[in-house]
């Protein structure tokens, strides 16, 4: 009988070794090496992205597990700020990779700028949209804003977007029905604002969702979180969140962009198959990441993950999940037009799918 059980034991383990090698089929890049066999040196490269978990989570633990140094690469920069600041350092080659929320992608293509989505972050919408203390008796949807002020990190931002967007299809009208207010990146002074009273609305993402809900500061209008929201607002799936960069590179630098998609993917596939409470104590123990969760406690860190985990995929660049996106900000009249999945998505690191 112990013979048998190590058998199975051993079969076990091969096909978790297969199933860890097909996902990489295509993806993993060899390891760099030096012309007298030792290991290059590391390229150094800089991205930028929000301060969100969601779209940030990937990378972070890309970093922390070292598949980022795996694949030969060091984050030497990492530059934290508002997705249209990140956005326009991209263009201008400030960055060499940025993690943006989807509707950077076509405001950029929209504008002739070069900019292509070569892997999708997050497989779902991040932005609820949280209301001030003392107004659940007045404002219990969104249509309730009307006459109210919503702050946005900027126009042209992430939140801007979907802010927009979610005030569209309750019937109101942006900048006519609800006063939008620019707030910047800072999560406590947005928080703060909100507590003041100095806005009513926001379009929030992790960790601000949960801390302003937590501590009292505001309640949710839309928890885009429960897959009844999300449904109802958005759609089933969507490209929500995306690693990009520019044409230059992807035509010029393939090998390096497939490591860093590599590495981002087994950042993905981590994240996938581990509880929330490990993510939280390898980035948390890392002093690359550990920064990203200031403020917060691990049980804290652990309990924001486990709200967004589900939303974390393949990193393949999904056809529906890209149309669904591009729909909202179409009919929310954000875009003039919708720009094609193949003139923003570049299939050949991450793959696509339907």
């Amino acid at each position: 009988m112990k013979s048998k059980g190590i058998r199975w034991l051993g079969l076990a383990a091969a096909l978790v070794a297969a199933c860890i090698a097909g996902y990489l089929v295509g993806t993993a890049p060899p390891k760099q090496v030096g012309d007298d066999g030792s290991r290059a040196a590391l390229r150094k490269l800089r991205i930028g992205g929000a301060e969100s978990y969601e779209l940030n989570l990937p990378c972070l633990v890309a970093i922390a597990s070292g598949f980022m140094r795996e694949n030969g690469i060091d984050i030497a920069e990492y530059t934290v700020g508002a997705g249209s600041n990140i956005r326009n350092a991209l263009i201008a080659k400030d960055l060499d990779f940025a993690l943006l929320a989807f509707v950077h992608v076509p405001l950029a293509r929209s504008k002739g700028e070069p900019v292509k989505i070569v892997l999708s972050t997050h497989e779902r919408e991040i932005f609820s949209l949280i209301a001030r203390k003392g107004l659940e008796g007045e404002v219990k949807n969104v249509a309730d804003l009307k006459g109210k002020k919503m702050g946005v990190t900027k126009p042209g931002s992430g939140s801007w977007a979907l802010g927009c967007a979610y005030v569209k299809k309750a019937g109101l009208e942006p900048e006519k029905d609800v006063e939008i207010v620019p707030m910047g990146e800072n999560l406590e002074s947005i928080r703060t604002a909100l507590a003041t009273g100095n806005i009513d609305a926001f379009p929030s993402w992790e960790p601000l969702t949960t801390k302003a809900t937590a501590d009292g500061t505001a309640y949710p209008l839309v928890s885009i979180w429960r897959p009844d929201e999300h449904k109802k607002w958005v759609g089933d799936r969507a490209m929500s969140m995306v690693l990009a960069t520019r044409e230059d590179v992807t035509q010029t630098q393939p090998e390096l962009v497939l490591r860093m998609v590599s590495a981002m993917k087994l950042g993905l596939l981590y994240i996938r198959t581990h509880r929330p409470v490990e993510i939280a104590d390898l980035l948390l123990g890392h002093p690359k990441t550990k920064g990203h969760f200031s403020g917060l406690t691990r049980d804290e860190a652990a309990a924001i993950i486990e709200r967004i985990h589900d939303g974390f995929g393949t990193g393949s660049l999904s056809r529906s999940g890209y149309e669904t996106e591009m729909a909202l900000y179409v009919e929310a009249g954000l875009l003039k037009k919708a720009v094609p999945y193949s003139e923003s998505c570049d299939l050949q690191f991450a793959g696509g799918s339907e």
